[in-house]
């Protein structure tokens, strides 16, 4: 029987690793993200920033599953892209995505949100691409694991039983 609290953070640690780690293969490798990786990126931070957030507010019964949903839908979003990520790679080269398309800030500035988010969930050509790995897995197939795994603790927190979620019970 796990804690809830312990379940947020564990999400929050998880999450602020693998943020730190594109960051140090961006910074210390030298090697540049792609679009669709700046967007797995944003979602995860999204997660990790949430997630330790909900742990500090303790919240209890109803309001701790609306948070593990909302934990739980930014990680199906995150499988989401990752996965259309994994796609472009996965394609032959004949039918991979010609242009790398405008710089993401350049885009930003020039349209809006909603047309942002479309362009970067479309990919480009840097996306099709695996410039590095961990583990030796690719970085969408690692996106794909960490959110498989929060949307299981998600899960668990949404439909746990009370008790079960309560560890007080055993001090």
């Amino acid at each position: 029987m796990l804690n809830k609290r312990l379940l947020f953070v564990l999400i929050a640690i998880l999450s602020a690793l693998s943020i730190f780690y594109a960051f140090y293969v961006q910074y210390y490798q030298n090697i540049e993200p792609c679009p669709l990786c700046i967007a797995e990126r944003i979602i995860i931070g999204i997660i990790a920033i949430l997630a330790i957030l909900f742990a500090v507010h303790n919240p209890q019964n109803f309001l701790l599953r609306i948070y593990g949903f909302i934990v739980g839908g930014f990680a199906v979003f995150g499988i989401k892209v990752a996965a259309k990520h994994l796609w472009l790679i996965s394609l032959p080269a004949d039918k991979q995505p010609l242009s790398c398309g405008m710089p993401l800030d350049m885009l930003y500035k020039k349209i809006p949100l909603n047309s942002f988010i479309s362009y970067i969930l479309k990919g480009d050509g840097e996306c099709s691409r695996v410039n590095w790995t961990i583990l030796g897995i690719s970085a969408p197939t690692a996106v794909i694991i960490l959110c498989s795994l929060v949307t299981i603790m998600s899960l668990y927190i949404i439909f746990a039983k009370k008790n079960d979620l309560d560890c007080r019970r055993f001090y």
